[in-house]
């Protein structure tokens, strides 16, 4: 976002008067957050896990067709956002699997919703397109990739064909994309190659197991973008081309580069391959050291591992779960132990403090901490929240599986 858009936001944010109370009450977290986090509790954690699944629902209910959008403070609910409402399924499935949490039945009504109006709007080509559906864009590569995660949750939970197929499409779609050096070359964001294509390959795999007939290329072609990805880590653990942006791309944010992690660990732990799994591991202990020392991440880091920019709680959450799925998996590694618990905490304090009530706003993530912060600035977008309730789950040990 440019200096002109910018400014224009934080113009019409404060043309509201109620605008007022929520920028001091963001100093307010701030000024206080130690405080704030150390008198949090596990039944805060709770509300916050379920005022986060009732914003989700309203944010598919709220609009004209029954897609998950994004609020803005200065602007309101966009139009839907196919990519993110396909990972945010398997999010009110597994919710709804505890029978007790208040909006249960609500979460499943939602999902199945939100289903089948992905399914109306696949390209006949398999995939799903970029962007938010107004825009009208093509099939992208990243964003079908998540859309297959709800079409599983989906199908695990109905049993239902329509499901599998409209996912077999896009699969095939998607490998259509990948070229002979492991990389996905076309119709992907903004056009250019990137690393995040892990957290496509992840999902495929997982849809793999319902394919039998395809299952040895689908896994070869997995393992030929994951050994790419491998080229563009440096030593340190960083990254190279993992931001969504191209001027930034030598800085990524946490929430690519966590995607990317995340990618690496779920496709290494399905494949057996602990040359994936620990390339996750080394930047995610990276992260988590940095977290636990500071209190706080930045949004960016460069290949040194220097910060800048406001804290990106969506890029928060996604570390949270990957460093939930590395100490469950490995009993020694306390370091992640410790960081999943911390921005747990933080992140419900970031949600449930302040001045937001109204159904709107209640219960919601922000993009960045302060909301002014570049990432999504005065943004409550619905990846955040989604990574958020899936982070409280884990902390919660509620069930895994949708």
């Amino acid at each position: 976002m440019g200096a002109l858009a910018y400014s224009q936001r934080w113009a019409a944010f404060f043309k509201k008067y109620d605008h007022w109370r929520y920028f001091f009450a963001e100093w307010n977290k701030l000024l206080y957050l130690k405080s704030y986090r150390r008198h949090h509790h596990s039944g805060a954690i709770e509300k916050s896990l379920h005022h986060g699944v009732r914003w989700l629902i309203h944010s598919i209910s709220t609009g004209s067709d029954r897609g998950s959008g994004t609020y803005y403070h200065n602007s309101g609910w966009t139009s839907s956002y196919p990519e993110t409402t396909g990972y945010i399924v398997p999010t009110l499935l597994r919710y709804a699997q505890n029978e007790e949490g208040p909006w249960a039945k609500n979460a499943v009504s939602a999902a199945l919703e939100a289903g089948k109006w992905l399914l109306e709007i696949q390209h006949t080509d398999g995939g799903w397109p970029g962007g938010y559906v107004h825009q009208k864009r093509d099939s992208v590569v990243f964003n079908t990739g998540q859309i297959i995660r709800g079409m599983r949750a989906l199908y695990l939970f109905t049993g239902e064909e329509v499901y599998k197929e409209s996912a077999y499409r896009a699969i095939v779609w998607v490998w259509n994309q990948l070229d002979g050096e492991g990389k996905f070359s076309s119709n992907d964001f903004m056009g250019v190659v990137r690393v995040y294509g892990t957290y496509v390959v992840a999902p495929i795999l997982e849809w793999s197991q319902h394919f039998e007939a395809d299952k040895d290329a689908w896994e070869a072609k997995a393992r030929l973008h994951l050994d790419w990805v491998l080229t563009q880590q440096q030593d340190n653990f960083w990254l190279a081309n993992c931001d969504n942006t191209e001027h930034k791309n030598h800085k990524p944010v946490i929430h690519t580069i966590a995607y990317t992690l995340d990618g690496l660990f779920d496709a290494g732990s399905f494949l057996q391959d602990e040359k994936y799994k620990n390339a996750a591991i080394g930047g995610a202990e990276m992260l988590a050291q940095k977290f636990v020392d500071r209190g706080r991440l930045h949004g960016r880091y460069d290949k040194q591992w220097q910060g800048s920019e406001a804290f990106i709680p969506t890029g928060g959450a996604q570390l949270a779960i990957l460093w939930h799925k590395i100490a469950r998996a490995d009993t020694t590694a306390f370091w992640a132990e410790e960081a999943h618990g911390t921005m747990n905490v933080l992140l419900s304090v970031i949600a449930t403090s302040g001045a937001r009530t109204a159904l709107d706003v209640g219960g919601a993530l922000q993009g960045s901490f302060p909301m002014w912060g570049r990432y999504e600035s005065f943004g409550l977008p619905n990846w955040a929240t989604k990574y958020m309730v899936d982070s409280l789950m884990n902390e919660l040990n509620w069930s895994n599986e949708c």
